[in-house]
């Protein structure tokens, strides 16, 4: 694969203006929002609609979305590549029409087996729609401002969040999850489709430009650091020599403990919170938690390009550790909003740098490769996690045990990030 720099530096036709990153991030903060908000945040909205409608148990509902994370993982690895090969215009397109799709059989499931079925289909569609996808254009086309960006873009997670759950939840409480669920489907492919098909451009070689909007050795090497030079952001990667690293296994160890907890938390904070508020206050919470999100990720966005990511990573789970205990231990509401408030500061933030830290230490020539092989093992966490709290859940009746348990798992994952330092060029020979 040729460089992309390189590819730039021979097209005579480099064009002046506006750089064209920026409407690739306009795009990814629309795909993010639309994925993110029915593909992430919807399943705490659809979690108790159908137990009340199917009489399940939370356990077996949660087991579903425990299901569609692992999935969503596994899929992950293997669109990786085919992104980093072919960009992800197809897989943006193919992604979206299949969680349509899966929303419509949703609606008309009857069996426990049959909700199974359309959360694996779902996950994989999904896949091909969220974070590897739009990360992975953003890691192409940005590398001195790449967090900056991220951080802008990224709050279309959030952006999701506030606009979605209100309004999912609104169409379920009045036309039922047999009406709402197709249009919702219907939204999911009308705001992806067309983004893809028209604004998408892998690299910036594709449109005669250069990353960040800047030709190689505009800065000073010395202005720069050692992990985002372009010798190092265009090393090429295989999954192996990945594997071969401490730093893919540090990354791997801390979010997918993270995960744990945040996707946890999440699946089950309308069903929790709704107990002292209702489920109106439920569902205002939640989009606290995503305004939350967009705030910290902003502010993290403006200092976080030359900082150490590890040591700001390591605060955000300390801090999303401590949000978790804090709600198990209290039905005050002035407290359940302020433990939903900070807990939303780390949420996106955590996210975000895990995009940050595996594209210091892995680059960007293989940056989808490598971060589909983190995301399988990743979405182990984000899987398990909503099973967790969900059986202890049914075996004590309380989410005190489970949350008390999270936040202990929040402080191993803030040891382990410190370990994933970016690997030597020794490293990656074996």
């Amino acid at each position: 694969m040729e460089m992309d720099c390189q590819a730039a530096s021979n097209d005579r036709s480099s064009r002046p203006g506006i750089f064209y990153g920026w409407w690739i991030g306009l795009a990814g903060t629309l795909i993010l929002a639309i994925s993110s908000g029915l593909g992430f945040y919807g399943h705490g909205v659809f979690l108790d609609p159908l137990c009340h409608a199917h009489g399940w148990s939370k356990g077996s509902v949660s087991s579903a979305v425990t299901l569609y994370f692992f999935t969503s993982g596994i899929s992950g690895m293997f669109i990786g590549r085919q992104i980093d090969r072919f960009g992800p215009r197809r897989l943006l397109v193919m992604g979206s029409l299949t969680v349509g799709l899966a929303f419509v059989l949703l609606s008309r499931i009857t069996s426990l087996w049959q909700l199974y079925a359309v959360y694996l289909l779902m996950a994989v569609g999904w896949s091909g729609t969220s974070l590897i996808p739009v990360n992975a254009l953003l890691v192409n086309w940005f590398i001195l401002r790449r967090g900056k960006v991220m951080s802008l873009v990224m709050c279309g997670l959030s952006i999701g969040g506030i606009v979605l759950v209100p309004l999912a939840t609104f169409l379920i409480a009045r036309w039922g999850l047999q009406l709402a669920l197709p249009c919702l489907g219907a939204l999911f492919c009308i705001g992806i489709v067309p983004a893809a098909l028209f604004i998408i451009k892998q690299r910036p070689s594709d449109v005669g430009q250069f990353p960040d909007g800047r030709a190689p050795g505009h800065e000073a090497e010395g202005q720069v650091a050692a992990a985002l030079r372009y010798d190092h952001q265009m090393r090429h990667w295989t999954r192996t020599q990945a594997m071969r690293t401490v730093a893919f296994w540090a990354i791997v160890s801390a979010f997918f403990l993270a995960m744990i907890c945040q996707v946890a938390y999440l699946v089950h904070q309308i069903s929790f919170l709704s107990k002292s508020m209702g489920l109106a206050g439920a569902a205002s919470a939640v989009s606290l938690t995503a305004a939350a999100s967009i705030a910290g990720r902003l502010i993290l966005g403006v200092f976080i390009d030359p900082l150490d990511k590890r040591h700001v990573t390591m605060g955000l789970l300390l801090l999303q550790g401590a949000a978790i205990l804090g709600l198990a231990y209290s039905t005050h509401t002035v407290v359940l909003y302020l433990g939903t408030f900070i807990f939303g500061l780390t949420m996106g933030s955590i996210i975000m740098t895990q995009s940050l830290i595996t594209a210091e230490c892995f680059g960007m020539i293989s940056f989808a490769t490598v971060s589909g092989l983190v995301g399988m093992f990743v979405a182990v966490g984000s899987a398990i996690g909503p099973a967790i709290a969900g059986m202890i859940y049914d075996a004590t009746q309380s989410y005190h045990v489970a949350f008390t348990f999270f936040a202990v798992v929040s402080v191993l994952s803030s040891v382990a990030i410190l370990f994933a330092k970016p690997p030597a060029s020794s490293d990656r020979s074996g």
